[in-house]
């Protein structure tokens, strides 16, 4: 025990001691500064960044929209207001006086850039398929955006929302500089980078907004160990740790001055690759959900009730949702699990591997809880955890058996054709039913709100009797010093730290 704190404290100090040289090196006293603990970023440009660092790209970039964490309505950003009589034909007006960090304006040519480098070869831009809907773009002058698309979105606005539609210069070279030299319109622009260990980032003295931000500069510590994290936070070298686990959320809360807070509650899948044995097969897959204790998941995971802070479900669509279609929870049946396992050819059960990012939080308990849970039932899990960057880069999508992190979507449209539609760039469990690429189709096309619904209905049905998924919902947790005022974080994951300030 003591050779591991001792490392933690020599981890500490050599993550904060180099960081921020020269004149990033020490803040001022009078400077509203803020230092954040996250984890260490893959890819940073907008197009092909992977989820990590949201604090550094949602403050350096920004959207034509963003979500009100008030009222869960979209409110403007670069774009003042936008239209449609059809859900085909989109309109958008954009704010006038816009610059990028590097001086020059934002226009119509940037929005338009910005759409159509999604199609781009050359860039594997992870909206591709979504926005392959777009037919043509105009530009009638500098400030109006009219988007034709080929066929009805009524909900295309919300795919502005995704954290990789960030509105990038269309003067600007990205496959050069987007990864050393990141650049956008945001309230804080790039001061001082280190790859892989920290980024100073000050307050945009242009910034559209006057009143914007309220602090000076933010602090990134890139920390690929949870726990170093929470030390600096505790010894006060940082302000705001992500990714927190129930286990440090009790720690934290005997320390004065620190609190914890959820925002909003996240995913788990565990997908069951349908491309290989034995989840090839239904009534196997039946027999792993009937091994299940959704109870049992929630309390042994996340330190909850169900219900209470963590959902369970068998569909893509979060319990939280308007969306969702309450079905009952599958109560735990070993006899008939081991029915259905030696109906599929094991009658003597079956060995299978699950591959999950061991410092990604809540996977290790999930594992854990699964293995033990499906023993019974004649499934033998062999466990298989990476740090998150390993398991992303040469695990995912090509394991039998996967625990991944899934942020929400405001629109669960969005998340649809990524993950669950035959050739979608995220497919985890490797479907291509015809019946729900028919299905996830319709949704995107239905401009009636009851008819829509109706098709989200139909499409759980189909997941809930032979779907390749469970869907642990699980808090968001980041630890925050309690100097840190108006810290907001909607369901599309991104910070908002042009509002917070510090008392």
């Amino acid at each position: 025990m003591k050779r591991t704190a001792l490392i933690l404290l020599l981890l500490v100090a050599m993550v904060t001691t180099p960081l921020f040289a020269g004149g990033d090196k020490e803040a001022k006293s009078s400077e509203k500064v803020i230092r954040i603990a996250e984890q260490v970023p893959g890819l940073i440009t907008p197009g092909v960044w992977d989820g990590q660092v949201f604090s550094m790209n949602s403050s350096m970039y920004e959207y034509l929209v963003e979500i009100n964490v008030g009222t869960g309505q979209l409110d403007p950003v670069l774009a003042t207001d936008w239209s449609t009589t059809d859900g085909k034909d989109w309109t958008f007006h954009l704010r006038k006086g816009v610059k990028f960090h590097d001086g020059s304006d934002f226009t119509s040519k940037d929005v338009q850039y910005s759409l159509e480098r999604t199609q781009d070869p050359t860039i594997g831009h992870l909206k591709k398929q979504d926005f392959s809907v777009v037919q043509s773009i105009e530009t009638p002058d500098d400030y109006t955006v009219i988007i034709h698309l080929k066929e009805s979105r009524p909900t295309f606005v919300y795919q502005l929302t995704d954290y990789n539609m960030a509105m990038l210069s269309s003067e600007y070279d990205y496959a050069k500089y987007g990864e050393s030299k990141p650049m956008g319109t945001g309230p804080f622009m790039m001061s001082q980078y280190i790859p892989k260990e920290s980024i100073a980032m000050v307050k945009n003295p242009n910034y559209w907004d006057p009143a914007l931000p309220k602090l000076d500069k933010i602090l990134i510590y890139f920390v690929g160990d949870i726990d170093a994290s929470v030390s600096m936070l505790e010894a006060g070298r940082v302000d705001v740790v992500t990714f927190v686990t129930p286990v440090i959320k009790n720690r934290l809360s005997k320390i004065e001055g620190i609190s914890v807070i959820s925002p909003y509650q996240e995913q788990r899948f565990v997908a069951m690759n349908v491309d290989m044995k034995p989840w090839d097969d239904n009534r196997v897959r039946l027999a792993f959900k009937y091994a299940m204790d959704p109870q049992i998941i929630a309390k042994s995971v996340t330190q909850m009730n169900l219900g209470e802070g963590a959902q369970y479900n068998e569909t893509p669509i979060m319990n939280m949702l308007s969306e969702y279609k309450e079905l009952p929870l599958r109560q735990r049946d070993i006899p008939k699990a081991k029915a259905l396992l030696a109906e599929a050819g094991y009658p003597d059960g079956v060995s299978v591997a699950l591959y999950y990012a061991s410092d990604h939080p809540f996977g290790k308990e999930l594992a854990q809880t699964l293995k033990e849970l499906a023993l019974p039932a004649g499934f033998d899990l062999e466990l298989k955890g990476f740090t998150r960057d390993v398991y992303l880069s040469q695990y995912w999508l090509n394991v039998p058996t996967s625990i991944t992190g899934w942020g929400g979507r405001i629109d669960p449209s969005m998340l649809l054709g990524l993950a669950f539609k035959g050739g979608g760039p995220w497919n985890e469990s490797h479907l291509n039913d015809k019946r729900i690429n028919d299905l996830i189709d319709k949704i995107t096309e239905e401009i009636d709100v009851q008819t829509r619904m109706g098709y989200y209905h139909e499409l759980q049905d189909i997941f809930y009797a032979e779907g390749a998924l469970l869907n642990v919902q699980v808090p968001y947790l980041v630890a925050i010093n309690d100097r840190v005022v108006d810290y907001r974080q909607p369901l599309t994951m991104i910070p908002q730290y042009k509002y917070t300030d510090i008392r």
